[in-house]
């Protein structure tokens, strides 16, 4: 509710300021573009109990989450009618009200943190079984906003455990319970406290599906993996992927002309880069780039990019930070070689080794890879074999869980992670 009247706010003041007038909250345009703001909140996580309920990174999240409704807002305006994209951003309409939004945003959640949450709250997860599973836990787990302690357990005692002190109930894969501690968990579960498995809790906790928690027979009982038999969900996807890709060639001409000049300025050698990289199914292909490294960067062989890599040029540093240098993929993806979302296509010479190392790891290879995935959004730039088998654990929750929404909630993240220049 209060983001609603945030919103309302700030567009009647900017109207008010840059048009001499005052919305009309009924219209088509109002009620579109509330959708779109309240849509990215949701999507960018503002609505769950952990942003709401916490202080840190709040208002940084916000205010960017509000900042990336900024381009599907400019899309949908300009569907309406050029006049109207004129108007509300071209007079400043727009840009006005999302400062207005996010600063409001910001305050009011502030106030909500401040009144409501108690910020000392730890979230119990009871770990019955080996002491090895709280150690894989603990190095996996992502602390986030919410601090969260594990404890472990042999067995169950609900004499010494209150149900409302309990987050989950986690049961490692080499723990049986007997009779007794059966009906104890029966009687937590239907007192509301969920009950995972160990690979359950990294897939509902962490989003990532754990590879060294798994074997070929949950790959043969698990749940999901329908984006690969669905001709329906196929086309849909498809369908997007060539709308995106021409969106995106369209609205950021400016910027890939200004890059191309500034590459061409700043070096010897083509704009353009163009490198065989791995896609569906194992097939090779060819990916294309605006080039951040001087040319013959690779002479002596393959190798991941690092921190302070002498090789990269100085504009390609920004280039690879904003994700700039990927737009000629656009190109890919109209080719139907790349998906829109999907896993980042790695390098033959890595993929050999990498698959010889990590279970599992070709089968990132059975969906068209991506410009963007949900390993980009959630794990940093990765230049190891360590890093690999993180990102490829990413990429199977993808997989696993595929849908158009959480395409979008990718998408979103995506712009965030542009915005905050997290790459390398």
């Amino acid at each position: 509710m209060s983001d609603i009247l945030s919103i309302a706010v700030s567009f009647y003041l900017a109207t008010s300021f840059r048009l001499q007038s005052s919305p009309d909250y009924l219209s088509l345009e109002y009620i579109g573009l509330n959708l779109i703001i309240l849509s990215s909140l949701f999507i960018g996580g503002a609505y769950t109990s952990s942003s709401i309920g916490s202080a840190p990174k709040l208002p940084l999240k916000t205010f960017f989450t509000i900042l990336a409704s900024v381009f599907p807002s400019m899309l949908f305006i300009y569907f309406m009618g050029p006049e109207r994209f004129t108007a509300l951003f071209g007079r400043g309409v727009l840009p006005f009200a999302v400062i207005g939004i996010g600063t409001l945003a910001v305050i009011s959640r502030h106030v909500i943190n401040h009144v409501f949450y108690d910020h000392n709250t730890t979230r119990q997860i009871l770990l019955l079984g080996n002491v090895d599973a709280e150690e894989r836990i603990n190095k996996s787990l992502t602390l986030g906003q919410f601090p969260i302690k594990v404890q472990h357990a042999q067995s169950i005692d609900p004499s010494r455990l209150a149900v409302s002190h309990l987050s989950a109930i986690v049961i490692s894969p080499d723990h049986s319970p007997d009779e007794d501690e059966q009906h104890a968990l029966i009687n937590f579960r239907l007192a509301g406290v969920p009950i995972f498995s160990l690979s359950d809790f990294f897939e509902s906790f962490l989003f990532l599906v754990p590879v060294q928690e798994i074997n070929n027979d949950w790959f043969i009982r698990a749940e999901g993996f329908t984006m690969l038999h669905s001709s329906v969900t196929t086309r849909i996807k498809r369908a997007v992927d060539v709308l995106v890709a021409l969106t995106l060639i369209v609205v950021t001409l400016p910027l890939t002309t200004v890059t191309a000049l500034l590459i061409k300025l700043s070096s010897r050698g083509p704009v353009f880069f163009s490198q065989t990289r791995v896609g569906m199914k194992g097939q090779p292909f060819i990916l294309y780039k605006f080039r951040t490294m001087h040319v013959n960067a690779e002479r002596d062989g393959a190798q991941w990019a690092s921190n302070d890599d002498p090789r990269i040029l100085p504009i390609g540093k920004f280039l690879r930070k904003s994700r700039i240098d990927e737009l000629p993929q656009c190109w890919n993806i109209l080719r139907g070689e790349m998906s829109i979302v999907g896993p980042r296509p790695e390098r033959p010479e890595f993929t050999s080794m990498l698959s010889q190392k990590i279970p599992y790891y070709d089968l990132r290879h059975i969906i068209k890879p991506g410009l963007t995935g949900w390993a980009q959004v959630m794990y940093p730039y990765g230049a190891s074999t360590d890093d690999a088998l993180k990102k490829l654990q990413f990429d199977l929750y993808y997989i696993k869980n595929y849908s158009l929404l959480l395409d979008l909630n990718i998408l979103m993240r995506t712009v965030l992670v542009t915005f905050s220049r997290r790459g390398r």
